[in-house]
């Protein structure tokens, strides 16, 4: 629920009007073995790092 909440926030008011908190802004880039990283910054190390993603659908 937070997620629609988040989104009908963002779409039409301000988000930190209803409490919600801004989206980090996080470095996605591509791991040598072809995985997925997520760091706070361009030249920091990855906090996550997802060795072999899927697709999913929802």
């Amino acid at each position: 629920m937070l997620a629609r909440r988040w989104t009908i926030a963002h779409r039409y008011r301000e988000p930190a009007a209803y409490g919600i908190p801004e989206l980090p802004a996080w470095d996605v880039r591509a791991s040598a073995s072809g995985g997925l990283e997520f760091a706070a910054s361009a030249d920091s190390e990855p906090f996550l790092r997802a060795e072999r993603p899927v697709r999913v659908r929802r």
